[in-house]
């Protein structure tokens, strides 16, 4: 499916409220019936990420082609509001360049190890991720993908979700890793841009700011 790309040549601002993205789960808690701490289960496995921006004293207009201001109303336009998604490009956070940090689950049905991070002998299918210390962030949208089994380029098939399935099983546990890039698939929070106002004007025309921008990732 062909969604809406938020263009890389914003620039966002790091004057204002800066740019904030945080891990995003969703968890269940239930206090025992002794009243003694609680039951929690998270019904996210993997985080999503939630995206704050603004924009400040951007150039540009609703008309005025390849402008900034243009750019970013464009893709808002586009998906409506919070009514489709897009795709955004952390222009800090969008590459898996380091082996180490890479990692691929496997999601075969009907695995031995469901989520196991090497090869069985006898699934295909893995899901592209990385490690973030201790924690796993699953990884979709990639592209210029390069997948390695015991750090020997492999050919895979890589579907938009970011599933790698190989026409031979890797051999049992073989390492699995990958490197490429990536993007997120988003959707605005807000339906209204209640802080969109044109501060200034210059030669060029007018500069707009935009605080507080939100919006946050999705999985397919």
């Amino acid at each position: 499916m062909a969604y809406v790309e938020m263009n890389t040549g914003i620039p966002w601002s790091l004057v204002k409220g800066g740019f904030k993205k945080t891990p995003r789960f969703n968890t269940l808690s239930q206090k025992t019936a002794a009243g003694r701490g609680s039951s929690s289960v998270s019904l996210m496995p993997y985080p999503g990420w939630d995206f704050e921006v603004d924009l400040n004293l951007v150039p540009g207009g609703e008309s005025q082609r390849f402008s900034v201001l243009q750019w970013f109303l464009g893709c808002y336009i586009a998906t409506c509001g919070g009514g489709a998604y897009f795709l955004f490009t952390d222009p800090n956070d969008n590459a898996v360049d380091d082996q180490e940090q890479s990692v691929l689950l496997n999601v075969t049905p009907g695995a031995d190890s469901p989520m196991g991070r090497t090869g069985d002998g006898t699934s295909t299918a893995f899901q592209l991720a990385r490690l973030i210390d201790q924690g796993v962030d699953v990884l979709q949208n990639v592209s210029n993908v390069e997948v390695f089994v015991n750090g020997v380029l492999t050919d895979a098939a890589i579907s938009d979700t970011g599933v790698a399935t190989f026409a031979t099983a890797p051999a049992d546990n073989a390492a699995l890793t990958w490197n490429g890039a990536f993007r997120y698939l988003c959707q605005f929070t807000d339906d209204r841009l209640s802080g969109l106002a044109r501060e200034s004007k210059n030669s060029g025309g007018f500069l707009w700011s935009c605080s507080s921008i939100t919006f946050e990732s999705r999985f397919i």
